[in-house]
Parts: structure tokens; C-alpha cells; sequence
């Protein structure tokens, strides 16, 4: 989708223009054993060596057959070209998560310095090559880029949180951040405004890469544009015959319905913590929908036949897509149908790509 240089510098100044109401992480500084042995980690050199920056087309093919009405059934092989953007994008983004996970759980500062020093250098490597900002891009490629970002920024944001803000950002990786992020945004706005487009899982993910970029750099103008995609799911939802609320869109996905309404709740869940933190709380009405939403995902997997919307037999959810159940019962600890269904996964519930990878030692009460 090509996005005028026009429209791109006015976006850019918008996202990347800091506000003057400071923005709070949903994930606070801990004092943890990993941040007190914290040294000068740019002085350490990284012994991996980052893939190359991918600075090519995202001219992408979907993994799903798009004559298929539901969106449920799998391409039986993607373009050659497609698997190598995705094998090189994924490896990097695998590094940056792995480089965190090494630091959270070592007990050696060696480690733990060379860990960041990893993370700090993949991301200049990147960063300063101007990686995934082609304007060459397919729908696919749109939401592969707002995808990236999300990992990349959810990393951060832990890593920040795990280090008791002992990791921070340089001047390059910032303009970076800022760079995609306006580019998520030039490229989702317009959706907002076309009726014929469905406003869906892909937005509540934008939305979700946004807000954790903005977190980052104190950007509440950007916090403000991803709580409107927030607003717009819970007008979006539809009650059920019972306790329980669904997103019309998600549901339509078939046999995917309950792992679709489990991956919005993802990005549906870490904004609602963003709005909490940021000044913008829920009302009343929106937390009794956002409960029902929670109702209707538990039930999907605990109970599928109670749920006439449930029209097919429905494929397993992985536990990866109920990571939205750490934030969620940490805001909402007395929700029934979220704890009966983390009594049932709990144990697998901890790590999502898609937001940085482990969660849960963020969420040490739901240990």
C-alpha cells in the first residue's frame, strides 16, 4: 500500500513528536536479580551476528486461501520469495526475544551484559539500515510489518521493565521506532474510515504495536491513536445467549472462531492495561463487555457446544494465544471463567513471538 511522502512526514511528526503528558509502561521497573547486574553492556561485543537487514519489497503471500469465504483453510505452499522474507524477518525478531529471555533468566553478569549488548547491537544493525520500511508492500506485507514491530516493541518494553530501565534506547534505534510506527499508522488510519473494510484482529494489533512504541518513547500522542481502535472493538461487540460478548468478525472465522477471538484478546487485552495506565480507563459498561469478551473466549475452549455462534467443530487454541489471561486476571483476579480456563492451561500459558516472548515474569503473583 503506498503511502504518499507527503502523508508520511505529517504521520511521522505525529508519532514521533513526543507529548507532554509522559506516558507509563504497562509493565513496571522491576529490581530484579537480572537488573543488578547491569554494567556498561555497550562495551560488551555480541558473538552473534545479526541476519541481514531485510531493507527489500513486502510483497508477501498470505499463509490462508483467500477464496476461501472464512479465511480458515491453509495455501498449500507460499512463494519461494515469501518464505525467504519470512524465514529472514523471523530470525531476527527470534534473536531480539532470545537475547531477552538470556538476560531475564541468567544469574551471571557476563551474560547478562553481553545479552543486552546482543539486543542493543541487533537493533542498531537494523535500525540503522532503515530495515522493513518499503513502501513495496501487499496486504500481507502491511501486517507482517505491524507484526515485526509489535514483537519488537512488546521486547523492548519488557527488557526495560526486567532491567529496572537499566536498558535503554539510542538515538538511532529510537528514530527507527518512530519510523515504523508512523509507517503502522499511515497504513491502518485509512482503514478507520473505509466501510468497506473489516475492522478486525489486524487492527487491534496495529493498534497494540503503536501503543507499546509509544510506551517507549513517551509518545502519548500515539497512545491516543491506538485507544480509538480499542473504543471500536468493544462497540463491535455483540452479546450472546448468556454471560458472555463476541466479536462478530473473529467468529466468522469458522473452525478458527475461538483461536481468532483468543488472538484479538492479545492486543485487546494489553491496551486496556495501556488505557489503565495512561488516563484513559474504562468505563463501567465497556469492563462488563470486555468480561463478557473473556466469558465467551474461556468458554470457547472449556465449553465449545454451549455456543450456538460456534457453528463448526472448532481447531485447538494454543496456549501462546492465551497469554491475555497473565494481564488479565493480574487486572481481573476474581473472573471465573478466566481462572477456570488458566486452572486448565496455566502451566503452558508464558510465551507469544508476538508480544516478546516469556510474559510471565512480569506477572509473578500468577506464578
Amino acid at each position: 500500500m503506498p503511502v504518499s511522502p507527503r502523508l508520511t512526514a505529517l504521520l511521522l511528526l505525529l508519532c514521533g513528536s513526543l507529548s507532554a503528558n509522559a506516558t507509563q509502561s504497562i509493565w513496571a521497573p522491576q529490581s530484579t536479580v537480572a537488573a543488578g547486574l547491569v554494567g556498561d553492556y555497550r562495551q560488551e561485543r555480541c558473538p552473534k551476528t545479526p541476519p541481514a537487514a531485510y531493507t527489500g519489497h513486502l510483497q508477501l503471500d498470505s499463509k490462508y486461501d483467500q477464496s476461501d469465504a472464512s479465511k480458515s483453510r491453509l495455501v498449500a505452499q507460499q512463494s519461494k520469495d515469501t518464505q525467504r522474507i519470512r524465514k529472514q524477518v523471523q530470525g531476527y525478531i527470534g534473536g531480539l526475544i532470545k537475547a531477552a529471555q538470556v538476560f531475564q533468566r541468567t544469574r551471571k553478569a557476563n551474560e547478562a551484559n553481553i545479552a543486552l549488548a546482543c539486543l542493543d547491537q541487533w537493533l542498531d544493525a537494523w535500525a540503522s539500515k532503515s530495515a522493513l520500511l518499503s513502501d513495496d508492500a501487499s496486504k500481507t506485507g502491511v501486517a507482517s510489518r505491524k507484526w515485526a514491530l509489535a514483537a519488537i516493541a512488546s521486547t523492548l518494553l519488557k527488557v526495560q521493565a526486567l532491567s529496572d530501565q537499566r536498558y535503554q534506547l539510542s538515538a538511532v534505534q529510537t528514530r527507527w521506532l518512530q519510523q515504523l510506527s508512523a509507517k503502522v499508522v499511515a497504513e491502518y488510519e485509512p482503514r478507520r474510515y473505509d466501510t468497506g473494510v473489516y475492522f478486525n484482529n489486524h487492527d487491534y494489533w496495529a493498534a497494540w504495536a503503536v501503543a507499546a512504541t509509544s510506551m517507549l518513547l513517551d509518545d502519548d500522542k500515539g497512545l491516543a491513536w491506538a485507544d480509538v481502535a480499542l473504543r471500536r472493538a468493544f462497540s463491535q461487540l455483540t452479546p450472546g445467549a448468556g454471560d458472555y460478548q463476541y466479536l462478530p468478525l473473529e467468529v466468522a472465522r469458522g473452525r478458527l472462531a475461538a483461536d481468532y477471538s483468543h488472538y484479538a484478546l492479545v492486543p485487546l487485552t494489553l491496551l486496556v492495561e495501556a488505557a489503565e495506565f495512561n488516563g484513559r480507563p474504562l468505563t463501567e459498561q465497556e469492563r462488563a463487555k470486555f468480561a463478557g469478551l473473556a466469558n465467551f473466549a474461556a468458554r470457547a475452549v472449556l465449553e465449545p457446544k454451549t455456543l450456538p455462534e460456534l457453528t463448526e467443530r472448532q481447531s485447538d487454541v494454543g496456549p501462546h494465544k492465551m497469554v491475555w489471561l497473565l494481564p488479565f486476571l493480574n487486572r481481573y483476579p476474581q473472573h471465573q471463567w478466566g481462572r477456570r480456563l488458566y486452572q486448565a492451561e496455566g502451566e503452558e500459558i508464558n510465551n507469544y513471538s508476538q508480544v516478546g516472548g516469556d510474559l510471565k515474569p512480569l506477572y509473578p503473583q500468577l506464578n
